[in-house]
């Protein structure tokens, strides 16, 4: 009895050391190799409202290698950092933010976890469920977000490859044309 009762103990924290194994921090394993450089949100979609909507130019979200991300946007006024704070990964799916800063200060100090798909090496899609919005506001919705790898490229060929890929998402040409136009 004490035998199996010791084998079982030893199984159950090897299972949790290589559970705790499996949350990465910066730059380890592919899909983190992935994630970094420079992205820009081109679309999204709130849960309380129909479809997917174009976002405007100028809302960037910076991953670095050593565990760092920063959002920020431009304006006609120069930049502003959005939020920041460090990140982990949870297997290949769950990307979790650490929020340091934030213009919505309900974030500050909390863990933002966001469901993770990498499409190519060009595309990202992030979903997370948003309680209260930056102004208070209670919101009780999930926000999809899809972000396109910022590059040196032609720019009539970046917006063909998006068009493609929301053609993957969305079944209604007119949204399709209304994020492309």
């Amino acid at each position: 009895m004490k035998t199996r009762l010791f084998y079982a103990a030893f199984i159950c924290v090897i299972a949790l050391l290589t559970g705790c194994g499996t949350a990465q921090k910066g730059l380890k394993g592919s899909t983190a190799k992935q994630l970094l450089g420079l992205w820009e949100v081109k679309a999204v979609h709130n849960s309380n409202e129909g479809g997917y909507k174009e976002m405007p130019n100028g809302m960037f979200k910076m991953i670095l290698d050593n565990g760092r991300f920063i959002n920020f946007m431009t304006t006609p006024k120069g930049a502003m950092i959005t939020v920041d704070g460090t990140y982990r990964l949870v297997g290949d799916s769950i990307y979790i933010e650490e929020i340091d800063h934030s213009f919505n200060a309900s974030q500050i100090g909390k863990d933002n976890p966001l469901n993770l798909k990498l499409s190519g090496n060009k595309f990202m899609y992030l979903r997370w469920f948003q309680a209260v919005d930056e102004f208070g506001e209670n919101q009780h919705q999930w926000v999809e977000e899809i972000w396109q790898r910022v590059e040196i490229e032609d720019m009539e060929v970046s917006r063909i490859d998006l068009e493609q890929e929301l053609r993957r998402l969305v079944k209604d040409p007119e949204a399709i044309r209304q994020v492309i136009n």
